[in-house]
C-alpha cells in the first residue's frame, strides 16, 4: 500500500512539474508575474519530491540487492550504445514533411507564403524528428528481440 501511494504521489508530482513548465510561458505572455512565481515554486517543489523519491528507491533497491547472495544478484546493467542518425535520412524526411505541410497550408488553409514557410519549416523539423526517432526506436526494439 505504501509503495502504491509513493508511485501515485510521484506521478502526481511529475504531472504538476510538467504543467508548471507549460504554464510559465503562458503566464509570462499574459503578464501574470505572480503566477510565474507560483509556477516556478511548484516546479521546484515537484522536482525536489520526485528526486527524493527516486533516490530513496534506488538506495532501498541497492540495499536489498546487497543482502542477496552473489549468484542471485541481478547482472550489472550494460549501457546501450547511443542512438545515431543519418543526416541524409533526416534531411529527406524533413523535405518530405515540409512539402506536405506547405501544400496543406497553402491549399487548405490559404496561408501566405512567408507565414507558410515558417510554419512548414517548424512542422517539418518536429515531424522529421518524430519520424526518424520513432524509426530508430522501433529498429532498436526489434533488434533486441532478435538478439534474444
Amino acid at each position: 500500500m505504501r509503495r502504491a501511494a509513493t508511485v501515485l504521489a510521484s506521478t502526481g508530482a511529475t504531472v504538476v512539474l510538467v504543467l508548471a513548465f507549460l504554464f510559465i510561458p503562458l503566464s509570462l505572455v499574459t503578464g501574470e508575474y505572480g503566477h510565474v512565481v507560483v509556477e516556478v515554486l511548484l516546479a521546484i517543489a515537484s522536482l525536489w519530491y520526485v528526486t527524493r523519491v527516486m533516490r530513496a528507491d534506488r538506495r532501498e533497491r541497492r540495499a536489498a540487492e546487497a543482502l542477496l547472495p552473489p549468484q542471485r544478484r541481478p547482472a550489472p546493467r550494460v549501457p546501450r550504445q547511443p542512438v545515431t542518425f543519418q543526416v541524409r535520412e533526416t534531411l529527406a524526411a524533413m523535405g518530405i514533411w515540409f512539402a506536405l505541410v506547405f501544400a496543406f497550408d497553402a491549399l487548405v488553409l490559404g496561408l501566405g507564403i512567408a507565414a507558410n514557410i515558417g510554419i512548414s519549416f517548424f512542422a517539418a523539423f518536429m515531424l522529421a524528428t518524430l519520424t526518424v526517432t520513432g524509426r530508430h526506436m522501433m529498429f532498436r526494439l526489434t533488434q533486441e528481440d532478435d538478439e534474444r
